[in-house]
């Protein structure tokens, strides 16, 4: 209002100046040299008058320029405690993300919890005040400095109200702000377009809009729950995650530490945040080395660290080796068998007093301790008599060796 005033003072007071220099002219002798000065004088007045219509239009296209960024630039006015939630404590979840040493986790969700009270303690611990928690009106003005070097507003993506990072050309976003949100997108991303107010303090068109910046993404995936599992005589399975879509790969190998140049390895591109990869071909019952690695689509790559395994032994299929068998302690009425094996056993004994021994029912000794010395007992047999006997050992994984048959003779009765 008062520059509309000002700009019809001038108009009006150039009228007044005009028509003084036209009744001037009136009443002086109508020379061609008077003429011709009284034109050029009037000529200069309007220009000077052009003049100064041009800088009141500047003016009062600065002062919607700074109305247009206060409008569209986002303030915390509000004094916030734990439990408060609501657009505020979005916007204030933003400003403690843009620094990750602040707020790590990154969670924008508009309720002000646990998390954010930690991160407001770290916010305040960094800026030399007390660490309450809560945001009071000194933690308000650090926020609002904050918020100054880092502007915000909203903007509508996907129907729904999101916070974005008003980045004018060649400026820089937040480093905190980069960090993904559900491995798909930044915490905070960057303005599709600039506010109106911002577009004019920079010089963009105000009729078009000026053209969306990007960031590049240069940050690696994470890597985590890396498990080796079903690993058996021949292979294993190698499982984690990434908290954004990106590819498998895993480098293996049986010396250390393992070069992912020229190390064995198995890949899959497909793009996935739950990564699965099988390994086959290995060596029974040998360690190996590992390093899994995941790129993302903007070809950032994340390596692990190096993870050991080992596989299985091959099942065992061979039965024991039995040798030195005899028997010894052999009187009238008993015996006793003695075998050796060559791995840990058990041992039975059947006998007769005719060929071939039956070994199919109940042995008339038996060890059920696994050894590799063998000693049964054999009772209440007949003096003077020829016994047939076959022996037997089953190791821990079931394969059975069984003897041959043999023979011993028990001491005859004395007659007297």
């Amino acid at each position: 209002m008062h520059i509309k005033q000002w700009v019809t003072g001038l108009m009006v007071t150039g009228l007044i100046f005009g028509n003084v220099f036209v009744a001037s002219a009136q009443t002086a002798t109508t020379t061609t040299a008077s003429l011709q000065a009284l034109i050029q004088t009037l000529q200069e007045q309007i220009k000077s008058l052009n003049a100064q219509m041009q800088a009141i239009k500047q003016a009062q296209s600065q002062v919607v320029a700074t109305g247009g960024e206060i409008k569209d630039t986002l303030k915390l006015i509000s004094q916030l405690r734990e439990g408060a939630e609501g657009e505020d404590v979005k916007l204030l979840q933003a400003v403690l993300a843009a620094d990750s040493t602040i707020y790590p986790e990154g969670r924008i969700t508009g309720y002000y919890g646990k998390l954010t009270a930690q991160a407001v303690k770290r916010f305040q611990r960094a800026n030399g005040l007390d660490q309450v928690g809560n945001v009071g009106p000194k933690t308000l003005e650090k926020i609002g400095a904050a918020l100054e070097k880092n502007k915000v507003t909203t903007e509508v993506r996907n129907g729904a109200k999101t916070i974005c990072a008003i980045v004018p050309p060649g400026h820089l976003i937040a480093p905190g702000w980069l960090k993904k949100q559900n491995g798909n997108a930044p915490i905070v991303p960057v303005c599709q377009t600039l506010p109106a107010g911002i577009a004019a303090k920079i010089g963009s068109a105000t009729s078009t809009p000026p053209t969306a910046t990007t960031t590049p993404d240069v940050v690696a995936p994470v890597i985590t729950q890396i498990v080796v599992t079903g690993t058996t005589a021949t292979g294993t399975t190698v499982t984690w995650t990434t908290n954004e879509a990106a590819t498998s790969m895993v480098w293996y190998g049986t010396s250390t530490p393992v070069a992912t140049g020229t190390a064995s390895s198995v890949s899959s591109a497909t793009l996935t945040q739950g990564h699965s990869v099988a390994l086959t071909g290995l060596s029974a019952n040998t360690t190996y080395y590992i390093i899994i690695g995941s790129t993302d689509a903007a070809g950032n790559t994340a390596m692990s660290a190096q993870y050991s395994f080992v596989t299985a032994a091959l099942p065992d299929t061979n039965a024991p080796i039995m040798s030195s068998l005899s028997v010894v302690g052999i009187t009238a009425t008993s015996s006793r068998v003695t075998w050796t094996t060559n791995e840990a056993a058990t041992g039975k004994v059947w006998y007769g007093t005719s060929t071939p021994v039956v070994t199919t029912g109940v042995p008339a000794a038996v060890e059920k301790t696994l050894s590799v010395g063998h000693d049964l007992l054999i009772d209440n047999l007949t003096a003077g008599t020829t016994y047939y006997y076959v022996v037997s050992s089953t190791d821990a994984t079931g394969n059975v060796a069984t003897s041959t048959e043999a023979t011993f003779q028990t001491v005859q009765q004395s007659s007297y």
